[in-house]
């Protein structure tokens, strides 16, 4: 009979590091999640790449998207305090995706 616990991500409960990766990962799009409801229309685009310590790095799909977040880092700013878990945040830096290109 074929295991089927693993094939709903959501469910996979794995052990040691790989199970620390895996709620990291969950963590993190649920912050995602939370920032992107918050943010105005005019920064769509934009996405929580990393957090380190007390500095978020945001990932901006295309320049036009990074020069408006750059304009508005003190709103973006108080966007991301709201949000639990992210009030310790200090600063930002926005970048553009290079990938997408």
């Amino acid at each position: 009979m074929q295991d089927k616990s693993k094939e709903n991500p959501t469910n996979f409960i794995a052990e040691g590091s790989l199970g620390l990766l895996f709620e990291k990962a969950k963590a993190h799009n649920r912050l995602n999640a939370l920032f992107n409801k918050q943010l105005p229309a005019e920064l769509t685009g934009l996405s929580l790449c990393l957090v380190d310590g007390h500095k978020v790095f945001l990932a901006a799909e295309n320049a036009a998207v990074a020069f408006r977040a750059q304009r508005q880092k003190t709103k973006l700013l108080s966007i991301i305090k709201k949000i639990d878990g992210l009030a310790e945040t200090k600063s930002i830096s926005v970048k553009v995706d290079e990938k997408k290109y």
